[in-house]
């Protein structure tokens, strides 16, 4: 094998190593936690904060609601943004069913559209979200002052029994540990093959 194949073998055995000792889990709840119950006249901002250590980022992150029900048997839905705020908790706004999706048609600050949810039933279930590629690329990028949140737009009355989101953090290899651990991984194969 030439010597940039065993430098990639080693940069990705050196990265699954950091990610395999140290992958923390973060869950977060609003306060309080069923955020009223999600009241279809108003719009709900959820900021919070979370402190990186130097060197990682959010390499998972799933948006779930407890036992979420809709409070009739229409077609009604709820709509869910990544924000990019400051303001820490819940903040409430009355759009009194402004009629579609507050943070599309109202909302000025910078925001990530993560699910349109349509509920047609009473019965409690529960809705887990995970983020995509694209979804935590701008979460990482919120995240670089501390702080992100979430924005729920009810379009419905959604009763539900918890929100919360859990975020999954790693360290990224820099360039040069990566490198340094890929000579390493070449020493060793070069002495097994003597």
């Amino acid at each position: 094998m030439s010597r940039n194949i065993y430098l990639a073998i080693g940069c990705v055995l050196a990265a699954a190593s950091l990610a395999a000792a140290d992958i923390p889990t973060i869950t977060l709840t609003p306060m309080p936690a069923d955020l009223y119950d999600l009241d279809h006249t108003k719009v709900y901002l959820w900021g919070f904060a979370v402190a990186l250590d130097p060197g990682k980022t959010v390499v998972a992150a799933t948006l779930k609601f407890d036992d979420i029900r809709n409070w009739d048997n229409q077609p009604n839905k709820l709509y869910a943004h990544l924000l990019n705020i400051t303001t820490l908790g819940v903040q409430e706004r009355t759009d009194n069913e402004g009629g579609g999706d507050y943070f599309a048609n109202t909302y000025t600050g910078a925001h990530e559209h993560l699910v349109t949810y349509q509920n047609l039933t009473t019965t409690p279930r529960d809705l887990v979200f995970n983020f995509d590629a694209t979804d935590l690329s701008k979460l990482n990028t919120y995240l670089a002052d501390g702080r992100a949140g979430i924005g729920l737009d009810p379009d419905c009355h959604y009763y539900n029994n918890g929100v919360s989101l859990t975020l999954t953090t790693a360290h990224t290899p820099e360039p040069a540990s990566c490198m340094l651990l890929g000579v390493g991984g070449v020493a060793v194969l070069r002495r097994r093959r003597a």
